[in-house]
């Protein structure tokens, strides 16, 4: 019995980990199609991505003045292009290491509940 209950164990670990994988691929994919789409300089290089996580501290406010930012950043082209719809509630969030030149620069990259679009992004 002890055994069967440690397999079970072990089988969902692996299943938990296997989903946090697929997830965390689909933000990095997210993330770079955005960049890509958006950066000035199409020559950049993802270095690393760190491990997602979520959050639901980002006011309104917080979210506009983002944007505000990023509009700005003269890394990205004029007119940023974000997919359509609304901030959710809770986001998701990635930090990223990447190359442009000689330039090594640090974001964090804010992507909707379903994982399905990137929202806003600000400097680390």
């Amino acid at each position: 019995m002890k055994k069967i209950f440690i397999a079970i164990i072990a089988f969902m670990a692996v299943m938990v980990f296997n989903s946090c994988n697929q997830e965390k691929s689909s933000a990095e994919k997210l993330v770079k199609e955005f960049m890509e789409e958006n950066l000035a300089d199409e020559d950049f290089k993802i270095m690393y991505c760190y491990p997602m996580s979520t959050t639901s501290f980002i006011s309104d406010s917080i979210f506009q003045q983002m944007r505000m930012r990023a509009a700005k950043d003269t890394r990205y082209k004029k007119n940023i292009h974000y997919a359509a719809g609304p901030k959710t509630k809770e986001l998701h969030f990635m930090r990223v290491k990447y190359k442009i030149g000689n330039d090594t620069i640090y974001q964090t990259f804010y992507l909707d509940d379903s994982l399905t679009r990137v929202v806003s992004f600000k400097d680390f």
